[in-house]
């Protein structure tokens, strides 16, 4: 199988780690980078610490590909000539050897080989005083719990494999481990991580995971296990487990809700009470940590490409700044001038016709200077989160962007209390002090008192809507462990055909910008048939597939 690792070799490759500035310039002159022998390695405190930097790139970032893994949801619509990158999501036409995740299984398998192999060494290093390999086991366990979740949230049973693999066992044929079993070890894995690691750590070690957010990731993972799809018989004691996950992490004070909603996103090494948990980090240099976002997604009159649009569904869920949703009656909604007094976050997530960027209004009205003949933006909307505005990707071709991936972020520690709370009691005042929190920074009114439980859920899922917007994979795994994936991702997403007269009047009119296709077997991914020809103890195939 993929995942038996082959003879260990006598050297490490530390090529792509993450560039910690506590790894000083004469360390790093002293020693040659590239390849490092395994017995120097395990001599030399800094060095295993280097090796622990390559988990980090474990971590999985949105800006790898050109479409945003929200493309697959009805939050966004790609343009049509990236729409075949992910053709598979939209059409679900694909099978268990063609299916757009199939190198999940066999890359993260090569992840959990090292982490294995990693940890039974670190744990009796010589070299290691025990604050060191506390720290250092920690990230590993808290990095290796982190894979399975996206192992075991894809394809629900995997085998779970928790010792580095001798040759002699390259031809075990593990079988596989239930949802619950795999859950169960990946909440008591970020545990044990959450007592190893620090709470801080210097700030020359920025981006380091922290005992906190250990706790945090657990939060997610809890959730995960306690919605529909995992827990159809509603425990409310699974509720309860993600809530108290939540709270411990609210509890601890040492994150907060950043002053503007875009700070998490475009302003760095933020030290004093930051909101963001986990991230993968750029630093925008040519030929080291570069992605290129903002000329990608920027409107096309910009010099942009604007490859991910957000879908009329997005923009209608926007509330107005009342509070009230724009079919409400009193809302003040405008069919003719349909973006005005919109929630505050619309503007920064969303650029629509006239809104002003980079030193003049957006013009996505049919032959405004950004819907190009080629390649226009299929909703008439270009997507604004995550831009640095005051980037200029035109002028060095050397300087590319260096906006991180946000992964993780206390606004949904927030969102999972307050979700969770309100299934295992209902909506009691902590429930709405978690949203009202996070709908004061967004200088949005309160929420009503008043509500049931069913009637706070709905706001609780709108919420996440609207404050993690496009973020990692929220929206999609949202909808999956709600089960309502087959009603939301089973039809037509929309935009607006924006229409200007000579007269300066402007005409809105909706039209059809992509289809999506999600059936019941979609809810898990297949696991490779490549793989289960290696080992047939991976049967039975998931259902549908």
């Amino acid at each position: 199988m993929n995942f038996i690792p082959s003879k260990y070799t006598s050297t490490i490759l530390m090529a792509g780690l993450l560039s910690f500035s506590s790894c000083k310039k004469d360390f790093l002159d002293r020693k040659p980078l590239n390849l490092v022998s395994e017995a120097s390695l395990w001599e030399d405190p800094e060095l295993i610490k280097l090796s622990v930097n390559e988990f980090y790139n474990f971590l999985n970032t949105g800006f790898s590909t050109t479409y945003l893994p929200a493309a697959i949801t009805d939050d966004i619509q790609v343009i049509g000539s990236e729409e075949s990158k992910i053709s598979g999501y939209l059409t679900g036409d694909f099978n268990a050897t063609t299916f757009p995740q199939k190198n999940l299984w066999k890359d993260s398998y090569a992840q959990i080989r090292k982490i294995n192999y990693f940890l039974e060494r670190a744990e009796t290093a010589p070299v290691l005083n025990p604050t060191q390999r506390k720290e250092m086991l920690g990230q590993a366990r808290f990095f290796r719990a982190f894979v399975y979740f996206q192992l075991f949230s894809s394809f629900k049973e995997v085998p779970l494999l928790l010792k580095a693999q001798p040759v002699e066992e390259a031809q075990n044929k593990p079988a596989k481990t239930t949802q619950l079993e795999g859950m169960n070890f990946i909440v008591k894995e970020l545990e044990q991580a959450a007592a190893e690691l620090p709470a801080t750590w210097p700030n020359t070690e920025y981006g380091r995971v922290t005992s906190t957010g250990a706790q945090a990731f657990q939060s997610r993972v809890l959730l995960w296990t306690a919605s529909v799809l995992n827990n159809p018989s509603n425990s409310l004691e699974k509720w309860q487990a993600a809530a108290e996950s939540a709270k411990k992490v609210m509890n601890t004070a040492y994150y907060s809700l950043q002053a503007d909603y875009n700070d998490p996103f475009l302003k760095k090494n933020v030290l004093l009470k930051p909101e963001v948990i986990l991230e993968y980090r750029y630093n925008g240099l040519k030929g080291e940590k570069q992605q290129s976002f903002d000329k990608n997604n920027s409107p096309t009159g910009y010099g942009g490409k604007g490859i991910n649009a957000p879908t009329q569904e997005i923009v209608d869920e926007y509330e107005m700044k009342n509070g009230k949703m724009i079919s409400e009656s009193g809302s003040g909604y405008l069919a003719s001038d349909p973006y005005a007094g919109r929630d505050p976050r619309f503007e920064k997530s969303v650029l629509y016709n006239n809104a002003n960027f980079k030193g003049r209004a957006v013009e996505t009205f049919t032959k405004g200077k950004d819907m190009p003949t080629a390649n226009p933006s299929p909703t008439g909307f270009y997507i604004r989160k995550f831009i640095a505005e005051d980037f200029d990707y035109n002028k060095d071709p050397n300087v590319s962007s260096s906006t991180n991936w946000v992964i993780m972020r206390y606004a949904e520690v927030l969102l999972n209390y307050a979700e969770a709370q309100n299934e295992a009691i209902g909506p009691d005042a902590s429930v709405y002090q978690a949203i009202n929190d996070i709908r004061k920074r967004a200088k949005m009114p309160e929420l009503p008192v008043g509500l049931n439980q069913p009637e706070m859920r709905a706001k609780i899922r709108h919420e996440r809507r609207i404050e993690l917007a496009f973020e990692d994979q929220v929206r999609y795994n949202d909808l999956r462990r709600w089960k309502e994936a087959t009603n939301t991702l089973n039809k037509s997403v929309n935009g607006v055909t924006i229409t200007k007269a000579g007269n300066g009047s402007i005409s809105y009119v909706a039209k059809k910008s992509g289809s999506r296709v999600f059936t019941d077997k979609n809810y898990w991914q297949p696991i490779p048939l490549t793989e289960i020809a290696t080992n047939p103890n991976l049967k039975p195939q998931n259902e549908g597939w």
